[in-house]
């Protein structure tokens, strides 16, 4: 069995891919060999951004009938993602694994240790299986609050601005030190450190117009579907990397031989040249290595320790989960923490907080009833708008799920049954089928439940055999599990009642696809 920092990546990158048949072996043993690692030649990260849809209303949009703001298209979110190599990402991962176990272990003794939650495994009950998710964190944040509604209560919910971008690479290396208890680094760590914070990259897409006439794909043998082999092929274009089984762009071989002019540096003050004159340092590290949350946990330990013992001393509640943090207060001590943590975060972190995205709500018991909202920026309380955190909202006495996870949910069943109906009109579909198990799979209850998986095997009488893979469920699983979770405050099944509709439009979408399958059909 292997352990759980080897893993093996199937996204297309420099290198051919490797398998845990073949090549697990001789990876364990090379970096796990520190003298291997700090000679280790990293190869360029693969970036890419990743564009997020936003559907908001604006500050001066007008109101339905329902009261309700008219939202408007936004500019969608831009996030730079960067990937490492096949064998990279396993040396990333195997010494985050090593950070994250030292990480640990110093904060065993310490009681801040607790309020740092993200990209950890917390046991939801110690020495059982299962650790907490988001749902368990917000949940702790909630019932806080439910203990303590006979106090006039202020929630100070802030975001850092672009964490990962940002990091300061001395406090970076500092902290490393820190938790290994060391006064220099190895020189197999400072190899991995010394990668991370050059930025060295590749555009995925310059990567692909330099060898889309012969990349590398992956095609079954004739009349052996278990094997498979590799092979050389032109490919048009960038989005049917997938359809034509990419599994490598080309060998890191032939890269460093006819390619290294693609690899960029991000160079010190590249966006704010202008501003400060070649005079800032380079700062942040990539977001999207098996390394950045490992390391977001380490670079924040003192900010972390300040904040959370300043909190405990005014009987407060502090959660930082990655750049997303919480603090939960009296109402008459909401100034001194708000200006505690931009002071903390500029001079602890070297960071900035953001503050379009810091928001403060107040609560308090009115006639026996504990109302509050947001504060506007004319310092006044807007009760239509309440505490956002971890993607849930709270009024005060209920917890619901953020409806934007919903939009995205019937955005995605919307475009599932569009491919559908494309596919089912296909003359090699004699049938005409949606492929309805698939569709049932994602976007119903009955594709919610989790599960091991069974795989083909030659040698089981039934030809499958269960595998040690899990089937996670769909976003109704995860539903599921908050509605499960809030019950003790929600006293019903209020997150459950948000989703009831989630069947009968999956029925409309099914019969429209198929009547517009027919349209299309007699028309042909």
């Amino acid at each position: 069995m292997n352990p759980d920092w080897l893993k093996f990546k199937k996204y297309p990158h420099i290198g051919k891919p490797l398998t845990n048949k073949k090549d697990s072996g001789w990876i364990t043993e090379y970096v796990t060999n520190p003298k291997k690692i700090a000679k280790h030649k990293f190869t360029p990260l693969l970036h890419k951004k990743i564009y997020q849809r936003k559907y908001r209303p604006n500050k001066d949009a007008e109101k339905n009938k329902f009261g309700k703001k008219q939202r408007s298209v936004q500019k969608p979110k831009e996030r730079p993602i960067f990937y490492a190599s096949h064998l990279d990402s396993i040396v990333y991962s195997y010494y985050s694994f090593e950070l994250t176990r030292a990480y640990e272990e110093y904060l065993v003794d310490k009681k801040f240790g607790k309020s740092a939650v993200a990209y950890r495994k917390i046991p939801i009950i110690k020495g059982q299986k299962g650790n907490k998710s988001n749902i368990e964190f917000a949940f702790e944040t909630f019932k806080f609050i439910e203990n303590n509604k006979h106090r006039k209560l202020s929630m100070i919910v802030a975001d850092v601005t672009s964490f990962f971008d940002n990091l300061d690479h001395k406090i970076l290396h500092k902290q490393w030190k820190r938790i290994l208890e060391i006064d220099s680094l190895p020189d197999d760590h400072y190899n991995v450190y010394k990668s991370l914070i050059s930025k060295r990259y590749v555009n995925e897409l310059d990567l692909f117009k330099r060898f889309k006439h012969k990349l590398i794909v992956e095609r079954g043998l004739i009349n052996d579907d278990q094997r498979t082999k590799l092979r050389y092929k032109r490919v048009k274009h960038i989005w049917n990397l997938k359809r034509e089984r990419v599994v490598a762009y080309c060998s890191k071989e032939e890269f460093f031989k006819t390619a290294t002019n693609i690899i960029r540096v991000e160079k010190s003050c590249s966006e704010q040249h202008k501003r400060c004159r070649g005079k800032c340092e380079l700062k942040g590290i990539p977001q999207g290595t098996p390394m950045s949350a490992t390391l977001a946990n380490i670079y924040m330990l003192d900010f972390d320790m300040l904040v959370y013992d300043k909190v405990e001393e005014r009987e407060g509640f502090y959660q930082r989960y990655s750049d997303d943090l919480i603090i939960v207060c009296e109402q008459k001590d909401e100034n001194y923490f708000n200006n505690l943590i931009r002071s903390s975060i500029e001079n602890l972190a070297k960071l900035d907080i953001q503050p379009k995205k810091t928001n403060i709500y107040r609560y308090e018991n009115v006639d026996g009833e504990f109302k509050g909202g947001i504060l506007n920026e004319k310092l006044e309380i807007s009760p239509n708008k309440h505490l956002e955190y971890l993607g849930f909202q709270y009024n005060g006495s209920k917890v619901k799920v953020k409806t934007v996870g919903f939009s995205k949910f019937y955005r995605s069943m919307k475009r599932a049954f569009r491919r559908g109906v494309h596919f089912a009109i296909k003359p090699e579909n004699k049938n005409h089928d949606l492929f309805e198990e698939r569709l049932f799979k994602r976007f119903t209850y009955k594709g919610a439940k989790r599960r091991l998986i069974y795989k083909p095997d030659p040698n089981s009488k039934t030809g499958y055999s269960i595998s040690k893979e899990q089937y996670w469920g769909n976003y109704i699983s995860y539903l599921d599990k908050a509605n499960r979770v809030m019950k003790p405050i929600n006293k019903d099944n209020t997150i459950k009642k948000q989703y009831s509709k989630f069947w009968p439009n999956f029925g409309k979408e099914m019969k429209k696809s198929y009547k517009e399958i027919g349209k299309k059909i007699s028309n042909l």
